[in-house]
């Protein structure tokens, strides 16, 4: 029985007098699901602009190198291509063409290995080439936000979505809107099933699901608060330390009666696995980062570690040796315990096969912008969304010139 039918508002599972049956863990995690697999949420197409990633989304599809570079707006995702394209180009150290992709040409010469940035940008390139070939056969899932949306599962496919509404220029109206299950209330919950239901979490994947969900838990059950995302980036400190919060196991361990939920929302099949994996929210900023790029397993990262003998220092030295193995080379020095993300020059921001539409877009608004200030020309909301467009793309561009003037 869904929580409507209980009386219309959300009921919290857990509170079941420190007992969880297996019937109502499933419930917790899969009740949603069943709803919508039941046909009483039909998907429909919303436009990809007001749909806002979810920060705290365990499953990263972008590389973190390239996430320094964009500000999460759907409105600059043109200025994260340029960039991701960009940093791709630099990791690989020739540039390549991205059109046999797009285009899903049975000639497209791939290099024998790719770093993680290339691989990445690849990976969406060819599923945008199928969604193009074939059409989306699953929707995202998306909460209302009362100004927007926010993504809860789909952010690859929406991504995929933003490829082809920039790349191909004339098929704007196509892909400008993507197919969407609206729900009404994010939940971490939902989002974990389906990343356990797709290609497997990562270890730092499976950390931060941890996380969230043992949050997720104290918060309801105990009353705990916890810094939020804002504002433990805000402050300058790494993703990371928002993870970390509830890293001490004897401080935060999960409320009575939820394990059994927690440990199958998070994908552990062991409660020794699950201490694991959270033992990894205390890894170096640096070690986190690489090895979530690089998708590394939790056994790769508990051998390194015994390597180390606790050294923190050691540490870091040794992953970034085995991730200069691994073809991570950007902004990797295996002597060094500075590992400085890689910078773009403007040159190469205007240089890029998904900024060539935007200055082509930039180059048309002129003759617009130049017709209106004359009188010549009827302005139509296309046309100031357009002038809109512009004015983003220049701030975006003005924060990467920022970015390169403080390295």
């Amino acid at each position: 029985m869904s929580n409507r039918r209980r009386g219309g508002r959300d009921v919290n599972i857990f509170d079941s007098g420190g007992v969880l049956t297996s019937e109502m863990t499933d419930s917790a995690i899969f009740g949603n699901i069943a709803e919508v697999d039941a046909g009483r949420q039909v998907a429909k197409p919303i436009s990809i602009f007001d749909i806002y990633p979810d920060p705290l989304q365990p499953r990263r599809a972008i590389p973190s190198p390239v996430r320094e570079y964009w500000d999460g707006r759907p409105s600059t995702t043109p200025a994260l291509f340029n960039s991701w394209y960009n940093l791709a180009v630099k990791e690989r150290g020739s540039e390549f063409k991205i059109e046999p992709y797009l285009l899903a040409l049975d000639e497209v010469e791939r290099p024998e290995s790719m770093g993680p940035i290339e691989e990445a940008l690849v990976s969406i390139l060819e599923m945008a080439a199928n969604i193009r070939t074939n059409g989306l056969t699953n929707p995202i899932t998306i909460a209302n936000m009362g100004n927007g949306y926010r993504l809860e599962t789909g952010e690859r496919r929406w991504l995929a979505y933003h490829i082809l509404s920039t790349y191909f220029e004339d098929e704007h109206e196509k892909w400008g809107r993507i197919p969407a299950r609206i729900v009404e209330k994010f939940s971490v919950w939902r989002q974990a099933s389906e990343n356990n239901a797709r290609a497997n979490l990562n270890a730092i994947g499976k950390a931060r699901q941890l996380a969230i969900l043992i949050m997720d838990l104290c918060q309801t059950h105990r009353g705990d608060t916890f810094r939020t995302y804002e504002q433990v980036t805000s402050q300058g400190d790494s993703e990371r330390t928002f993870y970390a919060q509830v890293a001490d196991g004897d401080l935060y361990p999960a409320p009575k009666g939820t394990g059994e939920a927690l440990m199958t929302a998070a994908g552990f099949k062991t409660s020794s696995l699950m201490r694991e994996h959270r033992a990894l929210l205390k890894l170096p900023d640096e070690v986190w980062r690489i090895a979530d790029d690089l998708n590394w397993t939790q056994g790769r990262i508990r051998q390194i570690v015994k390597q180390s003998e606790g050294n923190s220092k050691t540490l870091i030295r040794l992953t970034l040796k085995q991730a200069k193995a691994d073809g991570y080379s950007l902004g990797i020095d295996a002597d060094s315990d500075d590992t400085p993300l890689p910078s773009l020059s403007t040159e190469e921001i205007a240089d890029s096969p998904f900024s060539t539409q935007t200055l082509a877009r930039f180059n048309r608004m002129m003759k617009v912008i130049r017709a209106i200030g004359e009188g010549s020309k009827k302005v139509r909301d296309v046309d100031v969304l357009e002038i809109q467009y512009m004015r983003e793309w220049l701030t975006e561009v003005e924060k990467i010139a920022r970015i390169n003037m403080r390295k």
